[in-house]
């Protein structure tokens, strides 16, 4: 059993001097380490993926609700120049301006949101 024992020990310190041995451990470790973050790069693209498909059903939804903003944005802006032509305010053109120029604003953008994402 002895003698055994002092064979293998032999043996192991005969491997661990080996260069050879040296570079095919450290061979495995990095093909190791390569295997599991191509696997990790790989579920990270699919997040991606996903993310981006997701993001891009929210597109329509973003769109509409945008217009109805606008559509608010004219209401509002046509009672504050009513009231503003019934006083006799003398910024009344500014205020029409203002309100055109929120709901193009508003409008445009939501017909230029398909745009990001494509």
């Amino acid at each position: 059993m002895q003698k055994l024992r002092k064979q293998l020990h032999r043996a192991a310190n005969r491997i661990k001097c080996s260069r050879f041995a040296q570079k095919s451990v450290l061979a495995a470790i990095a093909i190791t380490v390569s295997v599991s973050e191509a696997m990790a790069g790989s579920k990270g693209a699919a997040g991606f993926t996903k993310a981006t498909q997701e993001v891009s059903s929210y597109q329509e939804p973003v769109s509409n609700l945008m217009k109805a903003i606008a559509a608010v944005i004219v209401l509002v802006g046509a009672f504050n120049v009513y009231f503003k032509m019934q006083n006799g305010d003398q910024d009344v053109k500014k205020t029409i301006m203002l309100t055109i120029g929120g709901c193009i604003a508003f409008i445009a953008l939501s017909e230029a949101l398909p745009l990001f994402f494509t």
